[in-house]
């Protein structure tokens, strides 16, 4: 009796399809976590402060003044926190973040992010998604 083989080139592909950013983008324990992944996908965090000033997140800081970074405790708090931003005056001021399941990023690369860490993203203002 054969025993079943599997090429080289087989076991590659299937452990390439597994090597890729989750679409939801996963889930951090923390923000510092958070930072982490976000430099590694090449952000740039070289002014870090945990401030926990965002409304509604567990754990907030900022990068310097262009990027913001927030945990959160559940992914219905990253979605009320999106609503409330739609439905304030910030949404006027246009942009996207990029969110995962208890995470935002609010910088301005989260489409390059968003290649090697997942998630999904969300537009405010004029170019708004519906």
């Amino acid at each position: 009796m054969r025993k079943p083989f599997i090429s080289a080139l087989a076991v590659l592909t299937l452990f390439l399809a597994g090597c890729g950013p989750e679409k939801s983008g996963g889930s951090y324990d923390d923000i510092n976590a958070l930072r982490d992944a976000f430099i590694k996908a090449g952000g740039d965090c070289e002014e870090w402060d945990e401030s926990n000033q965002v409304l509604g997140a567990a754990q907030s800081g900022d990068c310097g003044t262009d990027t913001v970074l927030s945990v959160y405790l559940t992914h219905d708090a990253v979605q009320q926190r999106i609503a409330d931003t739609k439905d304030s005056i910030f949404s006027a001021a246009g942009g996207e973040w990029l969110t995962g399941e208890n995470w935002v990023i609010n910088t301005d690369d989260v489409r390059g992010l968003q290649e090697k860490m997942g998630g999904q993203i969300v537009s405010f203002g004029s170019d708004e998604e519906e």
